[in-house]
């Protein structure tokens, strides 16, 4: 009888084992299913992805409504994640919330109108939107771009910051000329990087965590041999010489996998900066011709580079990004591509390119950022950020950027584990 019992549980640790090793080595699933809501049938179509860290992406229909979510969370790699759906439906408006389970409700509402998909900070004012949140509160959700803004401004250096808005991995740099402001949300500090002011910040720029400006010799700010790299994460400071004189009618050609490239129209000297490395290379002259990107590497001519060629990826093969007249592209690093056309800023997931979501609209903005997954842009005097989980958020003001904004705003992230 012993034995029996000791074979029985052996047997039965081995099921366990032997589920476990599915559902850990378990790659990719796909799922269809229906949620019913009164006389409203949603067809879900759910696919999973391992290997793209552990990401689910959702399609809900029904009707002529349409949403998409993309879920990063391996919910033990099951199916049919959506538990319920939560929605209002009226006056041509649907609203819905996809219920996940207790624990894993951190999106955000989307909304359904004309066969437009919405953000919630783009219905915000439109009263489904907003009764569908009221209910979600009730209900014990929360998110936060659901509660209005009430932070107070405090006076660094030359700015009024708004701390509570800043998200917690954000590093704001602003240059002023002479100095650099660092912001984040527990601090602020202003760092000497240069011994003469510059008011046109053609050479500087934030290259992850590291800020490169040249160092110039004299008042003129003009031509220079060195580079100043600074850590605004550890607050150190190195120097890089480059062993040549870059002239005045030297410009940045962009930034490409945490490098920084220069091209100098005058010497037609191209250089490559690593400011991880503290190393430089020549990567174009009138022996190696010059290098230009564009989502790949092509050599060219090295005097096409004179006419200020600047490093952008090239999105025009992609129709329904390019039937948009977009004016800024980017893309984030797995799941979407982001795009600004008419004051209207738009996300497109990549594995769905005919359902974008009309993230928020924002005319007069004077320059925008695009760092991972938000929004920075200016206007006037003022900065501030869109994010999907926590809208649209002011967070410094600073009345030189009302006369000056070209290249003074930068945002590194810092990652989560940091």
């Amino acid at each position: 009888m012993k034995r029996a019992i000791s074979v029985c549980i052996l047997l039965l640790l081995l099921f366990f084992i032997a589920q476990y090793a599915i559902v850990y080595f378990k790659q990719d699933h796909e799922a269809n299913y229906q949620i019913s809501k009164g006389e409203l049938t949603f067809d879900i179509q759910e696919f999973y992805n391992k290997s793209n860290n552990d990401t689910y992406y959702i399609n809900i229909t029904t009707g002529d409504y349409q949403f998409g979510y993309t879920i990063k969370n391996n919910f033990n790699k099951r199916k049919q994640i959506i538990e319920d759906i939560e929605l209002i439906n009226r006056d041509g408006t649907m609203c819905v919330f996809p219920v996940f389970g207790k624990e894993d409700n951190d999106h955000n509402i989307e909304c359904s109108s004309g066969g437009v998909l919405y953000s919630y900070e783009a219905q915000k004012t439109n009263p489904v939107a907003q009764e569908l949140v009221n209910t979600l509160k009730e209900k014990g959700y929360q998110n936060p771009s659901w509660q209005e803004s009430t932070t107070t401004g405090e006076k660094t250096t030359t700015s009024t910051v708004y701390k509570d808005n800043l998200l917690d991995n954000d590093y704001i740099t602003i240059w002023n000329y002479q100095n650099l402001e660092i912001i984040k949300k527990d601090s602020a500090l202003e760092q000497s990087l240069s011994s003469y002011e510059k008011y046109e910040n053609t050479h500087g720029a934030l290259v992850g965590k590291y800020y490169i400006i040249p160092v110039y010799y004299n008042q003129n700010v003009f031509d220079f041999q060195e580079l100043v790299i600074y850590d605004i994460v550890e607050n150190k400071t190195d120097r890089l010489n480059l062993e040549r004189t870059m002239s005045q009618d030297t410009y940045i050609n962009g930034i490409v996998d945490g490098k920084l490239y220069y091209m100098d129209k005058d010497n037609l000297v191209q250089l490559e900066i690593n400011p991880e490395k503290k190393q430089y290379r020549v990567i174009g002259n009138t022996d190696l011709n010059g290098q230009m990107y564009n989502g790949s590497w092509e050599t060219v001519n090295i005097y096409d580079l004179v006419d200020e060629k600047k490093f952008q990826k090239d999105y025009s093969d992609i129709p329904e990004i390019a039937s948009k007249n977009p004016v800024m592209t980017y893309e984030n690093e797995t799941d979407y591509y982001y795009y600004t056309a008419d004051g209207n800023f738009y996300r497109l997931s990549k594995r769905d390119l005919s359902l974008p979501i009309l993230l928020f609209q924002q005319l007069d903005t004077k320059e925008v950022i695009f760092n991972q997954d938000t929004f920075y842009f200016l206007i006037d005097n003022s900065l501030y950020y869109y994010n999907e989980n926590y809208g649209k958020r002011l967070i410094l003001q600073n009345d030189e950027l009302r006369y000056n904004d070209n290249n003074r705003i930068a945002v590194y992230k810092a990652s989560s584990e940091k």
